[in-house]
């Protein structure tokens, strides 16, 4: 079994960030939404305490927080072109932003799964109107690989789309295996990264992805309603403007040029004020997480969940998840016997402060870098009792 990373000091250090251990609060539901650490609440409170009784309007220190923020993003992403990263509401803004602006003929397909959060099937689905063909391939063991996915391409196939990792299973995708089946057959490959950025890095040039949309509220642990969009080279040049505003042209402040040129679509689509909040928070908790480390993080939240799953193998339940590290990130669901009911398992456990969630009939859990195993021993031993 994987060892952490962390001393017993680091360990502590980094559980100090979060308050609301020290109430007594077990939360291992990370793959749902994290909480707030006290380095990203103190940045919000800065920047409305500026808002509140400062300058006010800050234009200078906003424009600082975007820029730093897009070089972190384009850091944690490992590409070099910090103007492809552009901040959106959510992940279904970005996938809808990419799904709207695409150059779709009548007959054209989009390859998806039956696996797939729904953020990553209804914009895709809003295109049938237009000729747009959505298929589906079926995930046999809760997996989808290469070769599951190779067998549906047809000549009409323009864009395969897939979670990085998958919402209810947990399972890992192979992402370079699948970049590789996209270029063999000249198909665009769009990632939902929600699922993995935080918990583990996506590296999407070497995968040979054209698309990373993710919100920050889970793994990468920022605020609700902020979303992270990254267009590939070929993506930014091909898409077309679907969603624009009064920042999505050359000039924006020569306000009454309606006539001007569009700013490429990777910058266009920040289409108005920014949700400087949000975005505040996010770079706040991306300096946390580089800090740390992306491998240092990878390795804690493997060695938490081989605890989790050779304890919830010792208690007899039946997992659904994949066992083995390279097929999973952070999120561990299973079944137990005899409980009927994981809906009502799960409110009853929030009743004693363990947070955990009830998935289409299983149970999930997901800790972070900061859990403890003790943390998950208490929540399966509450669990099975």
């Amino acid at each position: 079994m994987s060892e952490s990373p962390f001393s017993e000091d680091e360990l502590n250090h980094l559980r100090n960030l979060f308050p609301h251990i020290g109430n007594g609060h077990v939360y291992l539901n990370h793959a749902a939404i994290s909480p707030l650490s006290t380095r990203v609440v103190e940045a919000i409170n800065s920047f409305i305490t500026e808002r509140h009784e400062g300058s006010i309007e800050n234009f200078e220190g906003g424009m600082e927080i975007l820029s730093s923020a897009r070089k972190l993003a384009a850091n944690y992403l490992d590409v070099p072109q910090n103007d492809h990263i552009t901040f959106l509401g959510n992940t279904s803004d970005a996938i809808s932003a990419v799904a709207e602006g695409f150059p779709w003929g009548a007959g054209d397909e989009v390859l998806l799964n039956t696996m797939e959060f729904p953020s990553n099937v209804h914009p895709f689905r809003a295109l049938q109107p237009r000729g747009v063909k959505v298929v589906m391939t079926e995930t046999p063991g809760h997996r989808i690989t290469a070769e599951h996915l190779e067998s549906k391409i047809t000549p009409r196939t323009r864009l395969l789309s897939v979670s990085a990792v998958q919402f209810l299973s947990g399972f890992r995708a192979d992402l370079e295996e699948i970049g590789e089946l996209c270029r063999a057959h000249d198909i665009f490959f769009m990632v939902d990264g929600i699922q993995q950025l935080g918990a583990m890095p996506i590296k999407p040039q070497e995968a040979g992805i054209d698309v990373i949309a993710s919100g920050s509220h889970k793994w990468l642990m920022g605020p609700m309603g902020c979303g992270i969009l990254w267009l590939s080279e070929r993506m930014a040049e091909l898409l077309k403007p679907a969603k624009t505003g009064w920042l999505s042209v050359e000039e924006p402040w020569d306000m009454l040029n309606y006539d001007q040129p569009w700013l490429p679509v990777s910058q266009h689509l920040e289409t108005g004020t920014p949700n400087m909040l949000g975005i505040t928070g996010l770079k706040a908790s991306m300096e946390t997480l580089l800090e740390i480390g992306s491998k240092r993080i990878g390795q804690q939240i493997n060695h938490l969940t081989n605890h989790a799953i050779s304890q919830l193998t010792e208690k007899g339940a039946e997992l659904i998840t994949p066992t083995e590290e390279k097929s999973r990130a952070g999120i561990v669901t299973f079944i137990i016997p005899g409980i009927s009911n994981p809906e009502e398992t799960v409110n009853l456990l929030k009743q004693i402060k363990i947070t955990i969630s009830a998935r289409e009939g299983m149970i999930r859990i997901s800790p972070h870098f900061y859990n403890s195993t003790e943390e998950i021993d208490h929540a399966i031993e509450a669990l099975t009792k």
